[in-house]
C-alpha cells in the first residue's frame, strides 16, 4: 500500500538557522523607524540539496494576552515580496519584508510592535511512497525603537510573574531564583519572548517561597552581556 509521511516542523517562538537542507538568515528582523527604513530582507538558501522546494510566505500580527500566551492574527499591513517562490537546489532566495509609506506613517514607534513571518514549504505532488520533511520557518519582525531591559518580578498563585516594563520585547534565555545562601531553588532554561508591556508566567510547582523578599531572581537575555540579578518582591 502506498503511503506518504509528511512532517511539518513548526515553532511559534524560535526557529533553527538551518534545517533539512534549508537555511534562513537572519532569524530575527528589526525595523527601528519604518518612516526611514521601510523594509528589510531575509534570505532562504538551499544547502547541499538535489531537489527544488516550493514555499509560501504568510504574515501574522503578533501579540500576547493577559496569560502570556502568544496570539497570531493574519495581517496584510506588512508587504512580502515574493509571497510564493521556488527554491532551486543550492540557490538563494531573497524575501523583502516591509511597509508601504501610508502604513509606515500610521505606526507608533514609541512602543515596539511585533509580527511573525511564516515560511511554509508546500506539500509536494508526485511520488506517493516518499518520505518528505516539510520545512517551516517562523521568524519575528520587531518594529520600533529598542529599549533597555526593564523588568520586575512578583509571585501570584504559586507562579513567578515576569513583568516587562520596557517599550520593547525581552528575549529570555535563562532564569533562576536564589535563596539567601545563593542556592538555586528554581531554574528555567526555556527561551521565550516577552513582548512590550507584557508578562510571562513560570509555574513554581513545589517550590516553597516562604518569604519572597529573601530571594533574588537572576535573569539572562539575548542582549545581556551578563546576567541581571534583582530582588524578588511579593
Amino acid at each position: 500500500m502506498k503511503s506518504k509521511l509528511l512532517v511539518l516542523m513548526t515553532s511559534l517562538l524560535f526557529t533553527f538557522n538551518i534545517f533539512a537542507g534549508v537555511s534562513v538568515s537572519p532569524v530575527q528582523m528589526f525595523i527601528e523607524n519604518p518612516n526611514k527604513q521601510k523594509s528589510t530582507t531575509l534570505t532562504l538558501e538551499s544547502v547541499d540539496e538535489t531537489e527544488k522546494r516550493v514555499f509560501e510566505v504568510k504574515v501574522f500580527k503578533w501579540t500576547q494576552n493577559a496569560q502570556g500566551e502568544n496570539v497570531l492574527e493574519p495581517d496584510n499591513n506588512i508587504i512580502i515580496n515574493p509571497k510564493n517562490f521556488i527554491l532551486q537546489p543550492n540557490k538563494r532566495q531573497a524575501i523583502r519584508v516591509g511597509f508601504t509609506p501610508s502604513i509606515a506613517a500610521t505606526l507608533n514607534t514609541k512602543t515596539e510592535e511585533a509580527w511573525r513571518i511564516v515560511i511554509d514549504e508546500i506539500t509536494p505532488i508526485g511520488n506517493q511512497t516518499m518520505v518528505k520533511f516539510l520545512v517551516n520557518f517562523n521568524l519575528p519582525v520587531f518594529v520600533g525603537k529598542k529599549d533597555d531591559v526593564k523588568v520586575n518580578f512578583e509571585v501570584q498563585n504559586n507562579k513567578l510573574v515576569l513583568n516587562n516594563l520596557a517599550n520593547s520585547h525581552v528575549q529570555v534565555t535563562k532564569l533562576k531564583i536564589l535563596d539567601e545562601q545563593k542556592k538555586v531553588v528554581f531554574s528555567s532554561e526555556t527561551m521565550a519572548y516577552v513582548l512590550a508591556k507584557q508578562k510571562m508566567f513560570y509555574d513554581l510547582d513545589n517550590v516553597d517561597l516562604t518569604n519572597v523578599k529573601k530571594y533574588n531572581v537572576v535573569l539572562e537575555t539575548n542582549n545581556s552581556k551578563k546576567a541581571i540579578e534583582m530582588k524578588l518582591f511579593s
